[in-house]
């Protein structure tokens, strides 16, 4: 007989507000209970044991690039990334609009999308909206259909998807606004970065590390700046991409308390990782905003734990490991790793065990308030009664060692920066809507068993 009915049980459940040893009761893939310990519960369900284990929200990622569809597909496709986001517990990816291609900036091409993952994905997915100078027209529509914002770059990107210059950005706000939309952008002044990497290219620097010097820190300040500015005479609801600088932070905690309608993401190698890194994996670590002084590091997790950050996004981007050295010059080369697979672990690993980070903050961080920003809650997000039942199993004390080359993720690596590093606590056992998509270090169900979840705004 099929199980419609599964009680989880023996774990320590993390609640919004406290770690519980409470039981799971599950129906038709959604949460319908909670069980005090010791309540007698005779139901025909399916026993599920999560002796020793920590019972978490499953992660929603704020930050995913998929390069599907489109012939960018052979670094990553929805398959192959979302095996590896439910093997590092995710169970609901939120994907910006490239490098698929077309870009995700209208209803052709975001319905297209929604149909390759519909087909593809093994978890639950969301989809942000493009913020170019062209899509302004379709953002409503896009909206209407369900994605959960519009992603913006105020730096240099792509000649397909060209960064948005200041008045598209008023205008994109203002739209964004009228809808009680939410933009997100990539913050970097544009040509002081672009400047920097060329000047270090032709004085032929050799200290891979200088990469913060070439985008310095206020390049990033000055975006966000900006960025905010137009967002308060607006209206216009702002996530601040990958924020990487103690700088915008504390600036962005004070924009926060005078009500200004902002929001925090940071990257979990952001708060692990300093330049140095760059010397040692060099280009197979180089990403943008780049990694900064180990200082600031340790700066942003007082950020991280005082409620300024309030979401966390892997901003997974693999590329072959040809393909980041196909320039032969580091400042040329493509920026982006893939990481979606490790960021729960670095975080379990970085944050719970070594700086007392609580296990109900790193759900806020990872789940609630990606699902409350997004539009999502409270069906994702959290494990109280009426949520789906995404739910990941944890190991909080197990010691092992990160190998990209056994990720699920299409492009796999030696020579990322997570590669060799060594963690305690690890994901066993990923549930989508009360299935096990993931466990015994395997995938556990087809390709196409994650569904587009809407933004209800």
């Amino acid at each position: 007989m099929i199980q419609n009915k599964q009680l989880i049980c023996n774990g320590k459940v993390v609640l919004p507000n406290s770690v519980e040893n409470v039981s799971l009761l599950v129906e038709d893939g959604r949460i319908t209970a909670l069980l005090e310990k010791g309540s007698d519960y005779s139901g025909d369900c399916e026993i599920i044991d999560a002796s020793g284990k920590i019972v978490m929200p499953g992660m929603i990622d704020t930050h995913n690039h998929m390069g599907d569809p489109g012939p960018a597909n052979f670094r990553e496709d929805w398959y192959c990334g979302s095996c590896s986001a439910a093997s590092g517990g995710i169970t609901t990816i939120c994907d910006m609009p490239l490098p698929s291609e077309p870009s995700t900036i209208d209803r052709e091409s975001l319905m297209l999308k929604k149909q390759t993952a519909e087909s593809r994905s093994v978890v639950d997915f969301a989809l942000w909206g493009g913020l170019i100078p062209a899509s302004i027209k379709d953002m409503r529509e896009m909206h209407e259909l369900g994605c959960v914002g519009f992603k913006g770059f105020m730096c240099f990107s792509t000649k397909v998807y060209p960064r948005i210059t200041d008045g598209y950005l008023v205008e994109g706000m203002r739209e964004s606004a009228s809808f009680h939309g939410l933009v997100a952008l990539h913050a970097e002044n544009a040509e002081v970065a672009d400047f920097g990497c060329q000047h270090y290219s032709e004085i032929h620097c050799q200290d891979e590390a200088c990469f913060d010097d070439a985008r310095p820190w206020w390049t990033e300040f000055d975006a966000i700046q900006r960025a905010v500015l137009f967002a308060r005479m607006t209206g216009s609801r702002l996530l601040v991409c990958h924020t990487t600088i103690m700088q915008g932070a504390e600036f962005l905690k004070n924009q926060k308390k005078e009500g200004a309608p902002v929001f925090v993401e940071t990257c979990p190698h952001y708060l692990i990782f300093d330049r140095n890194i760059l010397r040692d994996k060099k280009s197979f670590a180089k990403c943008t905003p780049p990694f900064r002084s180990r200082g600031n590091v340790e700066k942003m997790w007082d950020y991280v734990k005082d409620g300024t950050i309030d979401v966390l996004g892997s901003d997974h981007g693999p590329y072959t490991d040809e393909e980041k050295v196909m320039q032969h010059d580091f400042w040329k080369e493509y920026c982006g790793f893939g990481c979606n697979d490790v960021m729960l672990a670095a975080m379990i690993s970085e944050g719970v065990n070594k700086r007392g980070l609580s296990w109900t903050r790193l759900a806020e961080l990872t789940s609630q308030n990606a699902a409350r920003l997004l539009g999502l809650y409270p069906r994702k997000g959290n494990l109280m009664p009426g949520a789906d039942a995404d739910f990941i199993f944890i190991d909080p004390d197990e010691k092992w060692v990160y190998d990209g080359t056994r990720s699920f993720s299409k492009t796999k690596s030696d020579k990322g920066p997570y590669h060799g590093m060594e963690l305690t606590g690890r994901v066993t056992d990923t549930f989508v809507r009360g299935k096990r998509v993931y466990g015994d270090e395997r995938i556990l169900c087809d390709a196409g068993y994650g569904r587009y979840i809407r933004s209800e705004g």
